[in-house]
Formats: structure tokens, sequence, C-alpha cells
């Protein structure tokens, strides 16, 4: 039973991936950029080190998801007042509005691959993927 829940879980999160960058490809976004926004905020920004952290991305392809941001307007890199060696990523209010037309167009998608789950059965779904989540944190 185990092989068979891997096996749909894997089939299930390529299924996702695939959907969320066919509704991010319109805004010029891969799913690593998309989180990345996610993230970020216009007041508090986040070092480069705990955004590579966060994500689960090395620090070089987390300088490259932030290059394309801040080259696109999205993103700034600011200094860090508390550390002269480090900078803080931080949304621009251009990035802010993107992400929130992103998001809108991803939950749109997201809804509608649950359409056939009841209320109480996203619940449920929720529930045990937070089970496993944490049974995964713990191992």
């Amino acid at each position: 039973m185990e092989r068979e829940i891997f096996t749909t879980l894997r089939e299930l999160l390529l299924l996702l991936v695939w959907e969320m960058m066919q509704v991010l490809r319109p805004f010029h976004l891969t799913p690593e950029q998309f989180d990345t926004l996610l993230l970020l905020e216009v007041d508090s920004g986040w070092r480069m080190g705990d955004l590579s952290g966060r994500l689960l991305v090395d620090n070089s392809k987390m300088t490259r998801i932030v290059d394309y941001l801040e080259g696109q307007g999205w993103a700034e890199r600011q200094p860090d007042p508390n550390d002269r060696r480090a900078q803080r990523v931080f949304l621009t209010a251009t990035g802010s509005n993107h992400r929130e037309a992103a998001q809108a167009a991803h939950l749109g998608a997201l809804k509608a691959s649950l359409s056939g789950f009841d209320e109480a059965e996203r619940a449920q779904l929720l529930d045990l993927l937070a089970k496993w989540r944490t049974n995964l944190g713990d191992s």
C-alpha cells in the first residue's frame, strides 16, 4: 500500500507542478519565482540565505531567482542594517501587484482542481496531509 500511496502522490505532485507552470506562464513566472514572491513583503525583507533555506534551493539558484525578480522590478535588494555583509530582499509595489494577479490565477486553478471534493473532504485531506508532514518532520 505504501508504494501505491507514493506513486499516486508523485503523480499528483507532477500534475500540480505542471498545472502551476501553465497558470504562471502568462505572468512570466516559474513555480520557484512565484514561491519567492509569496514569501516577500514590501516592508520586511528576507536575507538571501534564509530564503534559500525556506525554499529548499541552493544559494546560486536563489541568486538567479532574485536576479530575475529584481530585473523585472518585482523585488529589490537592500543592505541589511544588522550585517554589512548581507542583503535583504524586499517586494516592490509592482511586485506586490504582480503577485496578487498571479496568486488569483493560481488559486482559481487550485479551486478547480479541488472541485470534486466537498468541504468536509477538503478538511479531511488537509488534516491527513498535515499529519503526514508532521511525521516527515519527526524523522
